[in-house]
């Protein structure tokens, strides 16, 4: 009995060894364990303020980029509303300008009707009124051999140029010598009654013509002149 008490003895003896063994062992875990949850909750910890950080300025970069786009958007808004601003004065201004242009053709239209009929009523009463009498016709002069001395070069340049080239009227003279019409008509008006020249007056325009006695007094100062070098040589 003294045995079997002693054996029990010695295995309970055994078995709380054991048990005290794996209770350190189970202690020590344990203790490992809380350490790496801490060290574990420490990191996590450094993590989330980490990226609580990151998440505060990505919030302050939306709220600023949102405030600028906003701005940008007021901005664009302006200009739009600056550019359809100017786009109807422009085109106000434009329709302005093609009712004066549309105004002043007409206007033009209108005065060239006027002139045209003005110069239809007109032109008759004053040929007739320029119109010589057949007194003064047969009592024209008749040129001097020296004629020439007293004509201006106006004049002598219209007889040269009616010698060359036959009858004209005061218009198509006028565009030969740059002079106006008016002028034209005034100078071979007193070239005529001067008895320089002839005049057709079948119908307006009149028409002029050298007569044959100035004709004549200038193919012969024309020939002197062509001679006189010639006799000097």
């Amino acid at each position: 009995m003294d045995l079997v008490s002693l054996a029990i003895d010695l295995l309970s003896i055994a078995v709380l060894i054991v048990v005290l063994f794996l209770g350190s062992r189970t202690v020590r875990a344990f203790r490992q364990s809380k350490q790496a949850v801490a060290e574990s909750a420490s990191l996590l910890t450094i993590i989330v303020s980490s990226l609580t950080s990151r998440v505060q300025a990505s919030e302050s970069l939306v709220s600023d980029f949102r405030v600028k786009l906003e701005a940008f958007d007021e901005r664009t808004s302006h200009v739009e509303m600056e550019q359809s601003n100017f786009r109807a004065s422009y085109l106000q201004v434009l329709r302005h300008l093609q009712d004066v242009l549309s105004n002043d053709k007409r206007l033009i239209l209108e005065l060239e009707q006027m002139k045209g009929k003005l110069s239809t009523i007109q032109q008759p009463r004053i040929l007739v009124r320029n119109e010589p009498s057949r007194e003064q016709v047969a009592s024209l002069p008749v040129p001097s051999e020296n004629f020439l001395a007293n004509l201006t070069p106006t004049e002598r340049h219209t007889l040269d140029i009616l010698r060359r080239e036959g009858g004209k009227s005061p218009p198509e003279l006028g565009r030969r010598i740059k002079k106006s019409r008016e002028h034209m008509a005034r100078l071979m008006k007193k070239l005529y009654l001067d008895g320089y020249v002839d005049r057709e007056s079948n119908h307006p325009p009149f028409r002029y013509k050298l007569n044959d006695k100035v004709d004549s007094i200038l193919e012969n100062s024309e020939k002197s002149a062509t001679e006189a070098p010639q006799e000097k040589a």
